[in-house]
């Protein structure tokens, strides 16, 4: 309907009332058509408003508009004017009804915030109030569970709050972590802060109040006031409940969030050598837990402290699948004492500095879960030294199914499992997931009447019924002399963590050819390398081409999140390039009806995958099970592209076609499988 329709309807309603002002029943009936007209239930509101601003009528008519009015309100998510139209109601018509909707609406004015983006995702007024009880039960913010329980994603969320202040900023506090301290806020107690659900931060050279009540001017005058800071120092902000507590503990718990200029040109004294754990204050033992426990929950494999030069402290970086990100900065001051903190939770020298050290540390975090780091210090530059920690421990179970194994190679995988005797080789490059491959086979294996038994370095999962060996060669316990003394340990099967040297590996083959199923790791780029790299050791062709059931190379690349992940159609250069990387296969070509099944998504970015739009990773693998002709071209010691070529006319998919594959499927992305993969 045009506007000047509409225009027209609605004039000729407030004509119509001006004409009838104590017809009730005519005029509701008038209404009710209109209503069922126009979608625009506010004109129809302001409509009424203008209309009982300039037209007498009866008091029944009068108190039918106003009920009316405050209906359309409610159900655009405008409290506030709901709420002033059931106090005029009251005033007139003192009914127990009204004074029921004062008392929701008062509580509820606040969240017309919300309107934007209730009305976008077609929330209900029921919902709303049910999620509204539900925080108040709860003590969670109507905001959390709108991103919860109705999935609606926080950056639009907070942007429809910004839209709706007009002026103030709605910061996502755990997307930003370049925030700087107030000093002032810690002279204040905690709980004034905990109570009114604000926090001082500097970002970007201007200070904020972040706020979760930024229409509370009083409140917000009166901590200006106790902070001592004028108001044309400081702009208001808002920022989700949660995110305002969570930052408020780390404020007063953790010392690294303290105000500090990371390019500093002062002259500094040098920071004193800490020589002695008595000497290292309290604070750093809270800031390095700290930091070891928030690497663990964001999934982090590894913790680099990195020395920089100059003043500009010590730097803090998480490696979160497969990459590093920028956690914090260290000031200088503190960057000596926590290094040694380090080496002493380690049980290293903390006076030597000129050599790397290697330790461990055993790590229990505040809700009582226990997982052991490796730590290695290296000397740097200017007499700093770097420590870089890999968490252990912190690897999952997973079942075979759970892997990523597209389902012809499943099955592939499982028949040789299933073999009683030979040898199976997970490879690929440190951090590829070898270990929970091969957990994940022997998860399928682990029945009560085999004997299994493992030797590692470290021992990073644990598995009920598997006999598992640390491996220690500093006093002489290596994998070739393990692997020996189980040879006489009655087994059935075998899984060796790693095989490093020729001893190693010859020791494995006579193994799987006397009678035992032999599984193993190496470090090699693809599955036909693997074959050459070990005959390369000086391993028997013949035992070795009898022995093997086959080589499953594997390579992580990053998860599209699940949460955020956006649909798309791709271009036709993009189709083009997609089919170039996958190349010719002669089996199993890369055809128009696999693409046209395929389903794209590209990353986007949310809370969740702190807006990288990548979460967790996905395994992509190559798995070689040799015939009697591969068989061949080993015993020749054939060159890897040779045998790499045989396979590919019998099916072999590489790394990267399986990759592509997963593409299709919805998990990754080509960019990230062209990242991981040669070919």
């Amino acid at each position: 309907m045009s506007i000047e329709r509409t225009k027209q309807i609605l004039k000729n309603f407030k004509n119509f009332v001006k004409s009838n002002p104590e017809n009730l029943s005519t005029i509701k009936e008038f209404l009710n058509q209109i209503e069922k007209n126009l979608n625009s239930s506010f004109l129809i509101f302001e409509n009424i408003l203008d209309i009982l601003h300039s037209t007498q009528v009866s008091p029944e008519v009068k108190k039918f508009l106003l009920e009316r009015t405050a209906e359309i309100c409610e159900k655009n998510f405008e409290f506030k004017k709901a709420l002033n139209i059931y106090r005029n109601l009251a005033k007139n018509y003192p009914e127990e009804r009204y004074l029921k909707k004062i008392k929701l609406f008062e509580r509820l004015k606040e969240f017309d915030r919300l309107k934007f983006v209730l009305k976008k995702h077609g929330v209900s007024l029921e919902i709303f109030i049910k999620l509204y009880e539900r925080s108040r039960i709860s003590g969670e913010s109507i905001e959390s569970l709108l991103i919860k329980e109705l999935k609606i994603p926080k950056k639009e969320l907070l942007a429809s709050i910004e839209e709706y202040y007009d002026g103030i900023p709605a910061f996502d506090l755990k997307a930003i972590k370049q925030f700087k301290k107030v000093p002032r806020v810690l002279e204040v107690k905690r709980q004034f802060f905990e109570d009114n659900l604000c926090i001082p931060l500097i970002y970007q050279d201007t200070t904020y109040l972040i706020t979760y009540h930024p229409e509370d001017f009083d409140k917000i005058e009166e901590v200006k006031k106790i902070l001592q800071i004028p108001s044309m120092e400081i702009k208001v902000a808002f920022a989700l409940k949660e995110d305002i507590l969570e930052v408020i503990n780390r404020y007063f718990s953790i010392p690294y969030l303290e105000q500090v200029d990371f390019f500093e040109e002062e002259e500094e004294l040098e920071a004193e050598e800490v020589k002695d754990e008595k000497l290292i204050d309290n604070t750093i033992v809270q800031l390095v837990n700290s930091i070891i426990e928030e690497a663990y929950h964001m999934r982090a494999s590894d913790i680099h402290w990195e020395s920089l030069s100059g003043k500009r402290g010590l730097q803090v970086r998480f490696r979160i699948d497969g990459e590093c990100m920028v956690y914090n900065i260290i000031p200088h001051s503190q960057k000596n004492a926590v290094i040694s903190r380090i080496k002493i939770m380690a049980n290293l020298d903390i006076a030597e500095k000129r050599l790397p050290q290697d330790g461990k540390i055993k790590f229990r975090t505040k809700d009582g879960k226990t997982f052991e780091l490796r730590v290695a210090t290296i000397p740097t530059v200017e007499n700093n030294e770097d420590v870089v920690m890999r968490i252990l421990g912190g690897m999952e179970l997973r079942s075979l199914e759970e892997i990523d194994l597209l389902p012809e190679i499943y099955q592939k995988f499982k028949k040789i499992l299933d073999l009683p005797y030979g040898l199976i080789l997970a490879v690929g490059p440190t951090g590829s997931g070898k270990t929970t491959t091969l957990h994940a086979a022997l998860q399928y294996l682990n029945k009560p009447n085999k004997k299994i038994w493992t030797a590692e370095d470290p021992v990073e999962i644990v598995q009920e019924g598997l006999r598992q060996v640390q491996v220690n060669p500093k006093i002489g316990l290596t994998f070739s002399r393990v692997l020996r003394a189980f040879l006489r340990a009655d087994p059935d099967i075998i899984m060796i963590g790693e095989t490093r040297d020729h001893e190693t590996a010859h020791t494995l083959i006579e193994a799987s050819l006397t009678g035992h199923l032999v599984l193993s790791t190496l470090h090699t780029n693809s599955a036909p390398e693997t074959v050459t790299r070990l005959l390369g050791m000086g391993i028997d062709p013949y035992n070795f081409a009898d022995a093997l059931l086959g080589i499953l190379a594997q390579r992580l690349a990053k998860r599209l999140c699940p949460e955020c992940k956006e649909p798309y159609t791709p271009s036709e250069e993009e189709i083009e390039r997609l089919i170039k990387a996958y190349g010719h296969h002669p089996v199993k070509p890369l055809t128009e009806e696999l693409i046209k099944k395929g389903k794209f998504f590209k990353p986007a970015g949310c809370s969740a995958c702190n807006y990288t739009g990548f979460k967790g990773r996905v395994a992509i693998h190559e798995l070689l099970v040799p015939d009697e002709d591969l068989k061949r071209l080993i015993i020749k010691n054939a060159p890897a592209a040779q045998i790499r070529d045989a396979a590919i006319e019998k099916g072999f998919l590489t790394l990267k076609q399986d990759g592509i594959l997963k593409v299709l499927r919805g998990d990754t992305t080509l960019a990230e499988i062209n990242r991981v993969t040669l070919r």
